[in-house]
């Protein structure tokens, strides 16, 4: 039995993808995101090309600013050779291939989903969406050019990602009230902090988001 798993390197068909990566370098990581964000919605996202594109994401991600800690030896050991050839571009094209591997007619998303739709997949994947768009549209970005140890220092954890919130509610067009905008910024719990992290791409608004 093949290995199967909620995080991105945790199967054996993004395993395989890997290795094709570091055999061909960028170009089929832009391939992979392509092939993905661009099927049509009456077509299907097969398994693998899903899971190739998620692990994919990751890696730009990383490159760009997440940090490392989401990625294999592997992968880190590629991204100190070409990280710098990704770019916003890249950034962009990952978010778009996520969110169709996260919208209908996709197997990988329909295999998850057979459990039920709120499963550990889905929670990291919203994650990994967060992470794409908190650094290409936060208001203050880490630069694209930073090094992971830059990116992880500029700020603490917990307020990266309360900026990373902020700019996701925001882009959908749900601003927070001063009051939710005060809420957020003063939480230190990191563990609610996560939480309104894994709601906040789907929320329907954002007193949703913060409900307890």
């Amino acid at each position: 039995m093949g290995a199967w798993g909620e995080r991105a390197f945790q199967n054996d068909s993004a395993l395989d993808w890997l290795a094709q990566l570091e055999a061909a370098g960028v170009d089929i990581l832009r391939k992979t995101l392509t092939r993905v964000a661009d099927t049509e919605e009456d077509d299907e996202v097969d398994v693998d090309d899903g899971t190739s594109a998620i692990a994919a994401a990751e890696v730009v991600a990383a490159a760009l600013g997440g940090g490392r800690d989401r990625v294999t030896k592997e992968v880190s050991v590629w991204l100190d050779r070409h990280q710098s050839s990704l770019g916003a571009q890249d950034m962009a094209l990952a978010k778009q291939a996520v969110k169709r591997v996260l919208a209908a007619r996709s197997e990988l998303r329909a295999l998850w989903d057979e459990g039920g739709p709120d499963n550990a997949w889905h929670e990291d994947v919203r994650v990994l969406l967060s992470r794409l768009t908190g650094y290409v549209e936060a208001e203050n970005p880490i630069p694209l050019t930073a090094t992971p140890r830059t990116a992880t220092s500029q700020a603490p954890t917990g307020e990266r990602d309360k900026q990373v919130i902020v700019t996701f509610l925001r882009a959908r067009g749900l601003s927070p009230t001063a009051m939710e905008l005060a809420r957020i910024q003063a939480s230190s719990d990191i563990s609610e902090i996560r939480r309104w992290l894994a709601r906040v791409v789907d929320a329907a608004s954002v007193a949703s988001m913060l409900d307890d």
